[in-house]
């Protein structure tokens, strides 16, 4: 036994909670009877040697072996509880009993089934919201919470509670009867937990249940007083009501506390267990919440009796959080002891430790518990506090988590949490507290956070507003998530190089990354139309820079123009046409170092027009990428358009150029004007250039035949994913390119310009590095939504988005694609985006996306907002820019990914001027989001 000072700790927690406590829970470790002596480091608890000194019996939980051992070691005792399917039973015995089952060798351990009562804190109170999750809802997964029941008809909590049980024992010798609603001490079903209208509604302490629900799931739209959300406002609810009635003063703490609740541990297995069963018959159950505990552990407690149910809920998928206990000990309580539980401490709003949060080694995570406004019985809501109210904070946690990357293993889902909390550093111990937003952005490869405060935040640009009264000089929004406003970034600020001047377009193209790796997004923003001097439209790049005080506050923003700087583009010359950053790229390296790509699609070179050509920005060095120069694929050859698009990964470069003239069959002895697609590794050759790895064209493979003005590369995206080969699986970069002028025949017809995608992956040791996956993202296969029409132009916009760990499944990989010519009954150029997996055949679960159809985008289809021209994924959201209507100056939807996957439909965002904050001008707002 792991507990030298359990009778203190069990002590310290009833006395201070309710009072007082029986006897025989309290008793001292001084008063051990011989025979406890001689028993000392066998599977009894000593404590319960002196329980029993005078001939008392004990209530115990006995842990086997195995289920076979269970037999004799019943037959000691009078059965209390049995259970399905774990080595454990719960007698009543005396200390003839105890003595027997110290000497089975199939029992495991002997200790008291001494019931606790629901630990909160008493702390000022003030009025202070759950943080709500940034992004996901948690929609698609299920909490347990294991408490005093849930008022099921609560308007934070209603419809939401998708399954109920009691488990409530009765023991005369505790004075505890049941709170189930049939008197029994088990039942299941709607109403079996039900705290609002049930026997526990008329008992103190009977609302800890539901606080503690609308922590993990609460949802408030549209409610008057409620807090906006609990953490997890889209995951179900099911509620296991575990406690007893105890109507004695002795154990509530006199008069005025009886009668009282109090919860054994022989009820939280049985619990645990119906959540074990539940999950096994396919409730999609992510955590189970256990806010309550007692003793106090500086070790691990694995020989308690609950441990067998925790583990086997850790390995069907479910985790097991628990309170830490509210002594203010650097120890924790148990069940949050037990090695495979989540132990959760509490911090203030400051960051501060809650003077009440036990702590230490065991302690696993905190999160905010100090003055926690959700819901109690009977539609209210009020402020509570203590170790109680984080740990919902934490199984909400991993519904979302759950919901944003489906294939990540539980294990993986804690340590995502563990890796990417803020460290909170004190006496004996360092502890993260969960960033939910950080775990998110981590956990997918990065979330774009401008202002460092782990919220999602969103750059909107709008290339053709007026700034100054120069027309078209362009700017972007920003908009700051958790409600933090918004902001404006041109060239007129102070920190951005240049003047805004008309027909700049500053904003054509945009990417983010932490360049300066100071833990804040850094937008880069491409003006590819500037002029400068005398040459008209040969466009700049300026990295602006992130801080603490937002996008724009600090240091002045690193600017990328031809002629100046250093390196290459030092070397290079603004040319008039050269459109400078019409295409960008940027990330992290595998080794974390930042990374820009930008295209320079129209740079003569060599006497060739529009040959093109690309800036690799690594560190403090620039590159330029030439074809057919210092390892480079191909041939320099006029109207090329190398890097009219650009995507890239961790891994790979993807560089578009949808001018390339190719050979289309090897009968043929003239080129024709169809496009190709290079890739590159970020490894360097010996020409200090990312080593070129493979190319695509439609020319082999599985591709159709190369055609004029099929533009193969106007639009291209990268992913990171898996790609397995026999027994071993490795890493990928998944390749989608855009084929907008491909035409299609349908129907017996050519309809010009219908467009397609193809879709490639870059694997390093195969051969060939880069393959082609399919070819068929198109609208023409029988089982693919929608018909090829003339000037459809379908891949004229594409997004890859991992929604999970990256490994290539059905449910986490993504392909948006946009048709921004699809006419829409009589709607000419209404637009639309099709929804891709990259696993299985195009068709098998592809998804539409219109205004107005099922998927939420709002409004109707209009004639030429050309839905689909803009386009911008993460692991939450898909964002789908229209900066050609509706409205005046355009619109941003922001789409859950449940909305176009074939899941519950959610509301989707819209970002317009005019609303939210945003100034009621522009005119093409949502031309570009990152």
């Amino acid at each position: 036994m792991k507990r030298p000072i359990w009778a203190v700790g069990v002590a310290v927690v009833l006395t201070a909670a309710v009072g007082a406590v029986p006897a025989h829970a309290v008793a001292s470790l001084g008063t051990l009877t011989a025979t406890a002596e001689e028993a000392a480091g066998g599977p009894v608890d000593p404590l319960l040697y002196t329980d029993t000194a005078d001939g008392d019996t004990v209530r115990v939980n006995v842990v086997t072996k195995t289920r076979e051992d269970l037999p004799s070691a019943a037959g000691v005792g009078t059965m209390m509880k049995s259970f399905a399917t774990l080595p454990v039973v719960t007698l009543r015995v005396d200390q003839v009993g105890l003595e027997e089952l110290a000497t089975q060798s199939g029992v495991v351990s002997v200790t008291e089934d001494a019931p606790v009562p629901p630990p909160d804190e008493d702390v000022p109170l003030t009025s202070a919201d759950v943080a709500p999750a940034a992004g996901a809802t948690g929609q698609g997964s299920a909490i347990a919470i294991l408490d005093t029941g849930i008022d099921t008809s609560h308007p934070y909590l209603k419809d939401r509670i998708v399954a109920e049980a009691c488990v409530s024992p009765a023991d005369p010798d505790y004075s505890a009867t049941s709170l189930c609603p049939n008197g029994a001490e088990e039942q299941d079903g709607l109403g079996s937990a039900d705290a609002g209208t049930g026997p526990c509604a008329t008992v103190a302490g009977c609302d800890h249940g539901t606080h503690v629900a609308g922590i993990a799931a609460g949802e408030g739209t549209n409610l008057t007083g409620a807090p906006t959300s609990g953490v997890a406002p889209g995951a179900d609810l099911v509620s296991v009501q575990i406690f007893s009635q105890f109507n004695s003063e002795d154990f509530c703490g006199g008069p005025d506390y009886t009668p009282c609740v109090g919860s054994f541990p022989s009820a939280q297995i049985a619990g645990l267990e119906k959540v074990l069963q539940l999950k096994q018959s396919g409730t999609p159950l992510i955590a189970a919440n256990l806010s309550l505990g007692n003793g106090r552990y500086a070790t691990a407690c694995d020989d308690d009796p609950r441990k067998q149910v925790i583990d086997s809920l850790f390995n069907a998928g479910v985790a097991t959080i628990a309170a830490a206990g509210n002594n203010g000990q650097d120890a924790v309580s148990g069940p949050a002891c037990v090695s495979s539980a989540i132990a959760v401490g509490s911090t203030t709003a400051d960051d501060e430790l809650s003077a009440f949060t036990n702590r230490g080694p065991l302690l696993d995570l905190f999160a905010p518990g100090t003055s926690i406004v959700s819901s109690i019985p009977g539609g209210g809501y009020a402020a509570k506090s203590g170790t109680s109210m984080a740990a919902p904070y934490v199984a909400g946690a991993f519904a979302v988590l759950r919901q944003a990357f489906p294939e990540t293993s539980l294990a993986s889902l804690e340590s995502l949490l563990k890796t990417t909390g803020k460290s909170i550093t004190y006496t004996g111990a360092t502890t993260p507290r969960i960033d939910l937003a950080k775990a998110l952005g981590e956990g997918a490869g990065n979330i774009t956070d401008f202002n460092c405060d782990g919220v999602e935040d969103i750059a909107i640009a709008d290339p053709e507003a007026t700034v100054g009264g120069d027309a078209k000089a362009g700017l972007v929004r920003i908009v700051y998530g958790g409600g933090k406003g918004t902001f404006e970034v041109n060239q007129d600020l102070a920190t951005v190089p240049g003047d805004a001047e008309a027909n700049d377009y500053f904003g054509d193209a945009l990417a983010t990354v932490d360049y300066d790796q100071d833990d804040c997004t850094d937008l880069v923003v491409s003006t590819s139309r500037e002029d400068i001097g005398t040459a008209a439209d040969a466009g700049v790049v300026d990295v602006v820079y992130g801080s603490a005080a937002g996008l724009s506050a600090g240091k002045t923003s690193i600017h990328f123009e031809q002629g100046a700087g250093s390196g290459d583009i030092l070397a290079g010359v603004s040319e008039a046409g050269d459109r400078m950053g019409a295409a960008l790229a940027a990330g992290l390296t595998l080794t974390k170092e930042p990374y820009l790509v930008i295209g320079v699609p129209a740079e003569d070179i060599d006497g060739k027009t529009d040959a093109g050509s690309v800036y690799y920005v690594h560190g403090t060095v620039n590159r330029t990428l030439i074809q057919g120069k210092s390892g480079m694929n191909g041939t320099l050859e006029a109207g090329d358009k190398f890097g009219a698009s650009v995507a890239a990964t961790s891994e790979h470069l993807v560089i578009g150029s949808p001018g390339e003239g190719v050979v289309p069959t090897p009968s043929s002895s003239e080129e024709v004007v169809s496009g190709a697609v290079d890739v590159l590794s970020h490894e360097l050759n010996s020409y200090g250039l990312p080593t070129f790895v493979g190319a695509s064209t439609q020319v082999g493979y599985n591709s159709r035949e190369a055609e004029a003005g099929d533009q193969f590369g106007a639009a291209v995206a990268a992913a990171e994913g898996t790609v397995t080969m026999g027994p071993i699986t490795f890493r990928a970069s998944y390749i989608a390119v855009g084929v907008p002028g491909e035409d299609v025949t349908y129907a017996g017809a050519n309809k010009a310009d219908a467009g397609r995608v193809v879709v490639l992956t870059a694997v390093k040791g195969r051969n060939p590095v880069v393959d082609e996956v399919d070819t068929d993202y198109q609208q023409a296969p029988d089982d693919v939504v929608g018909s090829p029409e003339a000037g459809d132009r379908m891949g004229a916009q594409v997004t890859l988005t991992s929604l999970g760990s990256g490994k290539t499944t059905a449910t986490n990989l993504r392909m948006a694609v946009g048709v921004p010519g699809e006419d829409i009954g009589t709607v000419v150029d209404a637009g639309a985006v099709s929804i891709f997996s990259l696993v299985g055949a195009p068709g098998a679960n592809d998804r539409w996306i219109e205004a107005g159809n099922a998927t939420g985008m709002p409004g109707t289809p209009g004639t030429s907002h050309r839905a689909g021209s803009s386009l911008y994924g993460t692991p939450t959201r898909l964002y789908i820019g229209m900066p050609y209507g509706p409205g005046a100056y355009g619109a941003l939807y922001a789409m859950p990914w449940a909305n176009a996957t074939g899941g519950t439909a959610q509301p989707v965002i819209t970002y317009a001027p005019g609303t939210g904050g945003l100034p009621a001008s522009g005119l093409r707002f949502g031309m570009a989001a990152r």
